[in-house]
């Protein structure tokens, strides 16, 4: 799940299927598209990628062990420096309140999927049960 850091870009919108990603797709339990939408600001020496990420996945219900899709949406915000010395890309794990994700100096992109892994897992039930209509 690459995005360009592009300062002032119109917004980058991208959707996801299992197919380009199916390694994501089975450790969430994700269901249909993963559908992203991404700004990217320039700050301080880097970038500051803010947006959404939402979709759907499956569960196995606590209680009856039936399977049920439950949407979910959450808010992304990681910060991205350049730093010179670095080959490959590199998340920082330092702060709770925000991701902050390390780019060798000159690349004009950066990866968020373990970002939006560790997202979506956070948002998950710990007991998950299906809701009674």
């Amino acid at each position: 799940m690459r995005i360009r850091l592009v300062n002032n870009a119109p917004g980058q919108n991208l959707s996801l299927s299992e197919a380009e990603e199916p390694l994501l797709f089975r450790e969430l339990r994700l269901k249909g598209c993963l559908e992203c939408s991404f700004a990217v600001i320039k700050e301080n020496g880097g970038f500051t990628v803010k947006g959404t990420v939402s979709g759907s996945q499956e569960f196995a219900c606590a209680r009856t062990l039936e399977l049920f899709s439950r949407p979910f949406e959450v808010e992304v915000e990681a910060l991205v420096l350049a730093e010179a010395g670095l080959t490959q890309q590199k998340e920082d794990d330092g702060s709770e309140d925000l991701f902050t994700i390390k780019v060798p100096v000159g690349q004009n992109e950066v990866d968020l999927t373990e970002t939006v892994r560790q997202l979506v897992i956070l948002q998950e039930p710990m007991i998950p049960v299906k809701e009674e209509i």
